[in-house]
Order: C-alpha cells, then sequence, then structure tokens
C-alpha cells in the first residue's frame, strides 16, 4: 500500500474477466438479433451475454471486449423513437410554453395587472440544451456473484442505491450483498440513484457464478448513455415603472423533469419542485410575480447534473434581471441590492461586488457582470471581469465567488469547491451540448464533447462570508452565478445578448 487512490476501474481480482458493453443507441430501443460469430472468434474472447436492453463481451482484458463488442452485429428495435430530433424536442418544448393555464408553481400579487400598468415591458426567451457529466472514469463497477452471495466494487455516491439495485438484479437478501465503495473518478450526480451500470455488471457476474468480472464502459458508450441535465426553455416577461422600478415578473418553463421517474414525491399537481427551483423559492422583493410551469416528457433519460436547476434557471433569471437593469438605466448590481434588502444574498451580492472592485471604474477593455443565487442551503454571488477581441474570442481574467455556507470548518476545501465550480461553469456555457439525431446521441467523445482546459481557467477569487447558524453545501452552489455572470459581462462587452447556450453555438471561443 502507498497511499494512491484505487478506484472502481483500477480494482483486480483473481481470474477476473474483463466486460464491455454496448447499449441500444436510441433510448429505449431493444435487442432483435445478435450475431456474434466473429466476435467469438477474436482473442481472449471468453463469453458473449445478451439481454433485451445490451449486448456486453468478456475477455481476459478490456481492450480484447471493447474490440470484440466492435465486432458485433446487432438488430436493434427502436419504435418511433427512431424519429425524435433535437427539432423536434424544441418544437415540443414551444408547446409548452404556448399552453394556456399552466400549472402555477407560486403567484405573488397580480402579475398581470403589474404588466398592463408598467411603463416598460420586457419579454425574452431563454433555452439549454442536454448536457453530459462527462466523468473521468466512464461507468465502471465489478461483481463477483454466487448463489450464496454477492459481492460489488463500485465508485457510487450512493451506496443505498447500489445494494438495493444489487439486490433487486440478484434476488439475493440485501443481507447477502456487499458493496465496496471505491473513490469515483467523478460523479457529479451521474453515479447517484441512476444505478444501472452495477445492475449490469451484476447481470454479467450472475452469468459466470465465481468468477469475478468488471465491466467498464467504453468513452463513446459514456457520453451516448448518459442522465442528461434536462432541456429547458423559459419564457420570460417583466415591467417597470417610468422611475425604473421593477413592477412585476411572469415565468413560464417548459421542461423535462428529472424527478418524474426518480423521485416522484418532488412532482406535485403537475409541478417538479426540482426544476422550479431559482424561480419558485426565488428572494427578489417584486410584489407580483407568477411562476408557471410546464412538464414535457422525452425518451432521452434526465438526471442530475452537479447542481441540477441551479445551473440553467440562474442563467434564464439573472441574465433576464440584467436586462430589466439595463432597459432601466440603472447599474445591475445597485438594481439588486434593494431588493435583496436584509437578506443573505445581499451580503454575499456586497461581497462579490468588493472582491471585483465593481465600485472602481474597470480597465480599459475590461467588462463586468454580476449575479446572486442561493441553493443547497448556502447563498452565493459571483461578479466576472472579461475581455473580447476580434469579436469572438473571450478572456476571462478574473472571477469572484461569494458564499456563506454558515460554518466553515475547512477554508481549503471550500475554496477547491469554489475553484472547481468556476472551471465546471465556464466549461458548460461556452462547449457542452449533447444534440439528438434519429432518437440517438450524435456525439460520441471528446472530439464533439469537448470541455474546458487549463488555459481556460480565469483567476479565481474565493471569497468566504460565513455568517454562522447553519450549515450550507458548498459543492454545488459556487456553480449557480458564475454562468449568469459571466454572460452578463459578455453583453457589456459585446452589446450582444445572447439567451441560449453553448456560446460555441454563437461563434464564440476561449483565449487559449
Amino acid at each position: 500500500m502507498n497511499g494512491s487512490q484505487i478506484y472502481a476501474a483500477d480494482v483486480r481480482l483473481p481470474g477476473m474477466l474483463h466486460a464491455s458493453i454496448i447499449q441500444s443507441p436510441v433510448f429505449g430501443g431493444f435487442v432483435k438479433r445478435v450475431d456474434d460469430a466473429k466476435a467469438k472468434a477474436m482473442p481472449g474472447v471468453k463469453h458473449v451475454i445478451a439481454t433485451e436492453e445490451w449486448v456486453a463481451v468478456l475477455a481476459t482484458n478490456w481492450w480484447q471486449a471493447n474490440q470484440a463488442v466492435k465486432a458485433l452485429k446487432i438488430d436493434w428495435e427502436n419504435g418511433s423513437k427512431g424519429d425524435v430530433s433535437s427539432a423536434s424536442i424544441m418544437q415540443s418544448l414551444r408547446e409548452g410554453i404556448a399552453v394556456t393555464n399552466a400549472p402555477v408553481a407560486r403567484k405573488d400579487g397580480d402579475s398581470t395587472q403589474a404588466l398592463a400598468n408598467a411603463h416598460t415591458v420586457l419579454e425574452a426567451e431563454y433555452h439549454t440544451g442536454f448536457v453530459n457529466h462527462a466523468t473521468m472514469e466512464p461507468q465502471t463497477a465489478a461483481a463477483l456473484f454466487t448463489p450464496e452471495s454477492l459481492e460489488v466494487w463500485v465508485g457510487t455516491q450512493n451506496g443505498e442505491a447500489s445494494i438495493a439495485a444489487a439486490s433487486a438484479v440478484s434476488g439475493l437478501a440485501l443481507d447477502k450483498v456487499q458493496i465496496h465503495k471505491m473513490h469515483a473518478g467523478g460523479a457529479f450526480g451521474r453515479r447517484g440513484p441512476h444505478q444501472d451500470f452495477t445492475k449490469q455488471a451484476v447481470k454479467i457476474a450472475m452469468a459466470v457464478p465465481g468468477t469475478p468480472i468488471r465491466l467498464q464502459w467504453s468513452r463513446e458508450e459514456d457520453i451516448r448513455q448518459g442522465r442528461y441535465r434536462p432541456v429547458s426553455l423559459v419564457k420570460l416577461r417583466g415591467g417597470l415603472d417610468k422611475d425604473g422600478n421593477w413592477l412585476g415578473w411572469e415565468v413560464k418553463q417548459s421542461d423535462q423533469s428529472i424527478a418524474l421517474n426518480v423521485f416522484p414525491q418532488f412532482v406535485k399537481d403537475g409541478i417538479d419542485q426540482i426544476n422550479t427551483r431559482v424561480f419558485r423559492d426565488n428572494p427578489y422583493a417584486v410584489p407580483n410575480f407568477t411562476n408557471e410551469y410546464v412538464l414535457k416528457e422525452f425518451h432521452v433519460p434526465p438526471g442530475f447534473w452537479r447542481a441540477v436547476a441551479h445551473t440553467n434557471n440562474p442563467f434564464y433569471r439573472e441574465c433576464f434581471i440584467d436586462e430589466l437593469a439595463h432597459a432601466a438605466g440603472k447599474d445591475p448590481y445597485q438594481f439588486r441590492r434593494p431588493l435583496l434588502e436584509g437578506k443573505k444574498d445581499q451580503a454575499v451580492l456586497d461581497a462579490a461586488a468588493k472582491a471585483i472592485g465593481w465600485d472602481k471604474p474597470a480597465r480599459k477593455g475590461i467588462h463586468r457582470g454580476i449575479a446572486v443565487v442561493d441553493s443547497y442551503g448556502s447563498f452565493t454571488a459571483a461578479a466576472v471581469e472579461l475581455s473580447v477581441s476580434k469579436g469572438n474570442v473571450i478572456d476571462v481574467k478574473r472571477v469572484a465567488v461569494a458564499i456563506d455556507c454558515g460554518h466553515v470548518v475547512h477554508p481549503d476545501a471550500v475554496k477547491a469547491q469554489i475553484e472547481g465550480g468556476v472551471i465546471w461553469g465556464l466549461s458548460a456555457l461556452m462547449f457542452e451540448d449533447i444534440t439528438i439525431e434519429k432518437g440517438a446521441v450524435k456525439q460520441s467523445n471528446f472530439g464533439d464533447y469537448p470541455l474546458a482546459r487549463i488555459s481556460h481557467a480565469p483567476q479565481v477569487l474565493s471569497v468566504l462570508v460565513p455568517s454562522g447558524g447553519f450549515w450550507g453545501g458548498v459543492g454545488e452552489p459556487p456553480i449557480g452565478g458564475v454562468i449568469p455572470a459571466m454572460m452578463n459581462a459578455l453583453f457589456s462587452a459585446t452589446g450582444k445578448r445572447i439567451r441560449s447556450l453553448p456560446l460555441k453555438h454563437h461563434g464564440f471561443r476561449y483565449k487559449t
């Protein structure tokens, strides 16, 4: 032992076989026919295991197994799902926006009357697509099955979900199942309630009782078989009086529910209580507000992506508030302050503004944006400085993130989470997008699903302002304000209001 981290991909047991798997490219499809003659004849191949949903090859090493999987000839039955595309999904979202008398998640005052009496009314649509977890370690699990017992080695965020899945598939009682929780090579929600890889490993091990197996997905399988942050289309309307005061606003969300198939108890009266966060619980003291929600279902499986709705919903909310501030002729920071009076949100907003030097003019060519978001029991705000050259090359100089998580035990750990959250947010807003063509994911690897690189990293200013009295999270909250603050700074630099992500679709790129 030398203290090295041991991941699920590192597990090696005596006599182990290695499995590679292929699943229906179209979600929900199933196997009609398999021609495995060529695969079985390849070096190292020991078994081919076919189920209705997937086919796996077992070999003496993973490379042999993966090469044999590629040699399989499989006919898939996709049904009508083979006709689904990103365009048809967007059309469905637009139909949701057009729904009248949609379920209401929150209603304060009379927004209809407020907008009718407003001096200025702004209206905007914002959109984000599917995004993947893109974990460094693809989904991996090892298993050893006998009729009397089952052991599973897996990188998991939820050991209880892992043991429940293993027990259900094997038919063994919980006390006959042992889960070895390995370090996860990235998780971000992918290895939580979704235990598809655990179930597959157990099923494969059951086909060869007494022989340990290690299942590892290929990178292509990991990209194409994700549990994606849902697509979302949001329409916002806001009204200002003649003095630029915010009178009221309306939000209509049309999106895919994560909770519906995972935590149905969080869907109440047709409203996903997870996906309406940021709007339903917004802290702004505006007297008239209505939040409507239209739930849409698609065959692409949704999942809990790091910070979940606190990544796309802050983009919509905080950028639209920036639009209102500019329409009112007011500074975006000062526009927000009085509407957060007496709340912890105002304190972190002040802290982020101070850290970035908002009270002083920015250097020539430098532009700023700001946003505030509370989530997972904590309160955060972000401020960004950037420049734009050649009309489309973005150089993010500094990102300040202020957080009040109540108590701080390990300051360096909190700062590390902030730094990771900043990079996570900047990666998503520039590059990440999963598109659907003929029912399947079009992307396959980091070549067409790129992530942010070290050269894109800005200076990160971590501002810890714990007020005490509560314990909040730090792993997910830092992300929320980064995306809208960056987008608001980009508007300041270019005069272009971008209302859909990622930015690469609008011709932008990071300076390298």
